[in-house]
């Protein structure tokens, strides 16, 4: 009963097509429909399977029983899945292409749309396989969604400035597209428009360009640099994940929102600049970027979100600039070659597991305002030599794994603060407690020997590596 039911209503949606598509008059082998109540006409189908064929050309103008019409619009399904259908020249007074109109006409080769043209619904060209040529007029006011989804042998695409909007999966799927111009004009990249254009070497965006949605670059396996626009303000979910050859990204101060896994599995990913608005680093956002060897966290981010540069096993500096308030769970996680730590003063809570298994972590500056360390936090730093902890009042910590080493470990707390550290669960554990002057500004600069002071024993410090080689 399911299956029958199913079967009649394709019938159905099928008879309900073929009404909508059903035409007034048939010139020079195009069907029309007219539309009283401007004058114009709309291509349309001819409503009995009868199909389009070959090279098409669709008039600006066509007479009918004396009237002289404007062809005005290629209806919804017109040309659907022609598959002998090889070029169409649409006349320069079409002003919208439908929904699906060529979908599936896979051996259409050569599209210009004209000026004229305002409206490109969506998925006007799905699937139209063998699509090569491409001009998209100076009116089209927006991409529409796939509308150029899966054009597999699309390899050149210029979206002009009057389209505001590219939309969701526009292009997507167009693997083998190799050369994008976006003019200035256009606002906004869709969820997804160019997710799987794996051929596509660069992409510049113009100053035009404030939002890039969910997965918008997603897959574009080849993609070396993206440039972006000095406006844009938001990059989405996924928007150049997996982008596996991209090597430099500039990430302008204007952004202010970087989401979730933006970045993840970018694994060739060297050269990253944080612009110092964003408000956050969104959760994984550079996972598993395992080229990354330098990274600068503005402090415009309050919140470095979990896993945020989890994986990044060749980063060896790292600078957390002051307005950092929290270290996500698992930020740091597996960050394996990096030195040092240093928080600045504004860190009030490192969560859990923010920096397990830095195995090559040696020293660790805690800021003054720290007020908790999440479980697991630092598990697995075997390397750890130094701890300096600002704080006159010891944070609290989740448990005793927050640390792997108690023993071993030099704990430099300030003047004063022993007995706050001593009576405060699992810093008790530390067998090596160091007294010294702190400055709650940070590390004093010239304090090469750790000890609080900047003196002539610094001196002899240098003096003494110098001689030591």
């Amino acid at each position: 009963m399911k299956n029958l039911f199913k079967s009649a209503l394709v019938a159905v949606s099928m008879l309900i097509a073929f009404a909508a598509n059903a035409y007034d008059f048939q010139s020079g082998g195009i069907y029309y429909n007219i539309n009283a109540s401007n004058g114009t006409v709309t291509v349309t189908n001819s409503g009995t399977g009868i199909q389009y064929t070959g090279n098409v050309t669709i008039p600006a103008t066509v007479a009918h029983e004396g009237v002289t019409y404007n062809v005005t619009a290629i209806a919804s399904y017109a040309f659907q899945n022609n598959v002998e259908l090889s070029s169409i020249t649409i006349g320069n007074k079409v002003r919208s292409i439908g929904f699906k109109a060529f979908s599936g006409c896979t051996m259409l080769t050569t599209v210009v749309i004209p000026n004229s043209t305002e409206i490109l619904d969506e998925q006007a060209f799905i699937g139209c396989s063998n699509l090569k040529n491409l001009t998209i007029g100076n009116s089209v006011k927006a991409i529409g969604s796939s509308a150029f989804q899966e054009c597999t042998s699309l390899a050149k695409v210029v979206v002009p400035g009057s389209a505001e909007t590219i939309g969701s999966s526009a292009f997507s799927g167009c693997n083998h597209l190799t050369d994008l111009t976006i003019e200035s004009g256009v606002v906004t990249i869709g969820s997804g428009a160019f997710n799987g254009c794996s051929t596509l070497p660069s992409v510049t965006l113009p100053n035009t360009v404030k939002t890039i949605n969910s997965y918008a670059f997603q897959n574009c396996v080849e993609l070396e640099t993206a440039t972006l626009g000095n406006k844009v303000y938001s990059i989405g979910f996924k928007a150049f994940s997996n982008c596996t050859g991209l090597r430099t990204v500039n990430i302008p101060n204007s952004t202010e929102i970087l989401d979730e896994q933006a970045f993840i599995g970018c694994s060739n990913l060297k050269n990253l600049t944080i612009g110092n608005s964003v408000k956050a680093i969104g959760s994984s956002a550079f996972q598993e970027c395992t080229s990354l060897a330098k990274v600068v966290v503005p402090g415009s981010a309050e919140t470095i979100g979990s896993s945020a540069f989890s994986g990044c096993n060749h980063l060896t500096d790292l600078t957390i600039e002051s307005g950092v308030v929290t270290i996500g769970s698992g930020a740091f996680n597996g960050c394996s070659t990096l030195p040092s730590v240093t928080l600045p003063n504004t860190v009030k809570a490192i969560d859990s597991y923010a920096f397990q298994n830095c195995v090559e972590l040696k020293e660790i500056d805690l800021s003054n305002q720290l007020k908790t360390i999440g479980y697991q936090a630092f598990r697995g730093c075997n390397a750890l030599k130094t701890i300096t902890s600002r704080n006159e009042t010891a944070p609290t910590m989740e448990n005793e794994n927050c640390f792997s080493l108690y023993e071993g470990v030099k704990l430099y707390i300030p003047i004063g603060a022993t007995d706050s550290y001593m009576s405060t669960n699992y810093w008790n554990k530390f067998t090596e407690v160091i007294e010294k002057k702190m400055d709650n500004n940070g590390p004093i600069v010239g304090d090469v020997n750790g000890d609080g002071e900047v003196n002539i024993a610094d001196v002899n410090f240098i003096i003494d590596l110098i001689i030591r080689g």
